[in-house]
């Protein structure tokens, strides 16, 4: 067979303390890069990658590059930052501290050296249609000798002493197992892949299966023991045989059956035993058989079942000796799938839960023996942020006949939000349409209170004021955010039929609440009374400030509460100085304490610029300016 020569291109991934990463690329398909992306490929160790960075793109041996609107570091390509790069193969280029390129390698055809005959890479068995004659529906069509079979079952700690079949193959294929399993890209692929190789390291092996059963049905194998039960449908099997194989090759249901029903290796040899008691004489033209079941969760019911000829002319005897080898060959293929696959699918689980929690959070909850006691709801300090998106309703209106579009703003927009809630270890407890819930304080305490709510705040601010040329899917959209701290319960809430992670408590509503009155003071961040104290006492002003609003009893709130405002350094808002700030406060004092003809005289110049000045001097002028007789220092208010 010519060899066949074919490009695989595939993306090169190197961190700043040796990390490495590799990701075949398929042309045309649209690959997102992150720090912990909902889907796609996950650079964890890099901070300056955003959660959600990049999408790439391999086409006609180019690779576009470009950056999502909310991430927050460029592309650096020739010493340029740029949002947007075109690159060639082995052209590098670095995201934040970690170094890409692509490698293309090409690779002839898959060919098969063994010795007795060549290997057919492409399967020329498939799984059959039912037809009248296959029995009932959910039946499968196997095959069971009618002669004498000697059966031996093998638990892999029994053969963990025998040696290969044929050791130097054997090994040099188990090599390329992981690459192998890597490369697949579905169940489908997998099976015709592990098919070649089995057929590639045992030789004298005719045939080989790769079936995957149900696990409601392994289950149900497990819990009733006949023999003679149906074996049913698998949901996927792929055969494959040698070229000189002649007629159709069907595995042994019984031998199937057993394997999937104890778990452990079996193996079966057909033919009439001779007196010395250890060889078998082969009944037909594939006189034993071996299967060996993959036992990990993540692959409860697929089983390698590998297949070879005997003869009755007294030269070609084949004893259990013989099969042993390449049945522990065959038992190290299965477990080391399961444990590729339990690992791939713990990514999997990983990258799903990444889009809700911080790589912190993920790791407290897939810590081995600690998350059963974690998801156990309990009452913890808690900081919790209500983040809204403010412009939706305009965006609908000017997108209405272009959902798809609308559709992606809305993503960005909610992308941004998450983004700042995981970069500072935060967890995300709901999606409210176009507003976010996250929360703090759980699985682990908090080392500092709300600050960590607070910085996320500060950069979720920080990607809504991007200029106008950045901001992209961005545009015409600002928010929102709200934040309490106090005491929650906090774990796996709701009932035995529907449940998630989640906060439950007063604090909760009042962060609510607290969100709602960035409106009516026409600010971006407000904060309760203790998260305030926190941020006086611990955040440096280079960080972040605080500026006193107003004591208020929000609408169906009896309790009166104090709210402040968050503020990013003077530096990034210069038009609220340290003075500034330190005269509305003043001017707060005074309304609380009912002077009100001092306060009036403050914020009255500030009125026609500052959102808060202007909410002050609303509320008082409903009393005509005049404290009422029951004045405690707040306003009620008749509106969320």
């Amino acid at each position: 067979m010519a060899d066949l020569q074919r490009g695989v291109a595939e993306l090169m991934i190197n961190g700043p303390d040796g990390q490495t990463l590799r990701q075949q690329l398929v042309e045309g398909q649209i690959l997102r890069l992150g720090r912990a992306p909902v889907k796609g490929l996950a650079i964890t160790w890099d901070r300056a990658i955003s959660r959600e960075h990049a999408d790439v793109c391999w086409k006609e041996g180019k690779l576009s590059v470009t950056c999502l609107p909310n991430a927050s570091n460029a592309i650096k390509l020739d010493n340029r930052m740029l949002r947007e790069i075109v690159v060639s193969d082995a052209e590098s280029f670095e995201i934040g501290q970690t170094s890409f390129f692509v490698a293309v390698t090409k690779l002839p055809a898959e060919t098969t050296t063994g010795t007795t005959m060549a290997l057919q890479l492409e399967p020329v068995v498939a799984l059959p249609a039912p037809t009248a004659s296959d029995g009932p529906k959910g039946e499968f069509e196997f095959q069971d000798s009618t002669e004498e079979v000697e059966e031996h079952s093998y638990r892999a700690s029994e053969l963990k002493n025998v040696a290969f079949g044929d050791t130097e193959r054997q090994m040099e294929v188990l090599s390329k197992l992981p690459e192998l399993i890597s490369d697949s890209q579905t169940d489908v692929d997998l099976a015709l892949k592990l098919c070649g190789r089995l057929l590639e390291a045992i030789p004298h092996a005719l045939a080989v299966a790769v079936t995957m059963f149900d696990e409601a049905d392994v289950l149900e194998m497990q819990r009733v023991d006949d023999p003679n039960a149906d074996v049913p449908k698998p949901k996927l099997m792929r055969v494959q045989t040698r070229d000189d194989f002649e007629g159709r090759f069907m595995p042994s249901r019984r031998l199937l059956r057993k394997a999937l029903r104890q778990g452990e290796s079996m193996m079966h040899i057909v033919g009439e035993m001779e007196s010395g008691g250890a060889q078998f004489t082969m009944a037909s033209s594939l006189g034993w058989a071996f299967c060996a079941p993959i036992t990990a969760a993540s692959c409860l019911g697929w089983c390698l079942y590998v297949s070879g000829e005997g003869g009755r002319d007294g030269n070609n005897f084949v004893s259990v000796d013989d099969l042993k080898g390449d049945l522990r060959f065959t038992q190290l293929v299965a477990q080391l799938i399961g444990s590729i696959r339990t690992v791939r699918t713990l990514q999997e689980h990983t990258t799903q839960l990444s889009a809700f929690f911080s790589p912190k959070v993920i790791a407290n909850l897939t810590k081995k023996g600690g998350a059963g006691d974690i998801l156990v709801p309990s009452r913890r300090d808690i900081t919790v942020l209500f983040c809204d998106v403010r412009g939706f309703s305009r965006k609908s209106e000017q997108l209405q006949d272009k959902l798809e579009e609308l559709l992606d703003c809305v993503k960005a927009a909610l992308s941004a939000m998450t983004c700042g809630i995981l970069a500072f270890d935060g967890s995300i407890a709901d999606f409210q349409g176009d507003a976010a819930l996250g929360f703090w304080g759980w699985p682990t305490p908090l080392p500092d209170g709300p600050l960590s709510a607070c910085r996320a705040a500060l950069t979720i601010m920080q990607v809504f004021k991007l200029p106008l040329e950045e901001q992209g899917l961005l545009e015409g959209f600002s928010c929102g955010v709200g934040i309490a701290h106090g005491q929650a319960i906090a774990g796996q809430i709701g009932t035995s039929q529907q449940a998630k992670i989640g906060v439950f408590g007063p604090v909760v509503n009042q962060g609510s609440r607290i969100e709602g009155l960035t409106r009516m003071f026409d600010v971006g961040i407000c904060i309760d009374e203790t998260t305030a104290n926190f941020v006086r006492r611990l955040m440096a002003p280079e960080e972040g400030r605080v500026r006193r609003l107003a004591r208020v009893r929000p609408k169906g709130m009896d309790t009166p509460i104090e709210i402040s405002e968050l503020l990013p350094p003077e530096s990034d808002c210069p038009q609220l100085t340290a003075a500034s700030v330190s005269a509305h406060e003043q001017a707060v004092e005074h309304v609380i304490a009912g002077r009100w003809v001092a306060a009036i005289e403050i914020l009255r110049p500030r009125a026609e610029t500052d959102g808060p000045a202007r909410f002050l001097l609303e509320q008082m002028s409903l009393s005509d300016n005049q404290p009422p007789a029951d004045w405690d220092g707040s306003f009620r208010l008749t509106s969320k």
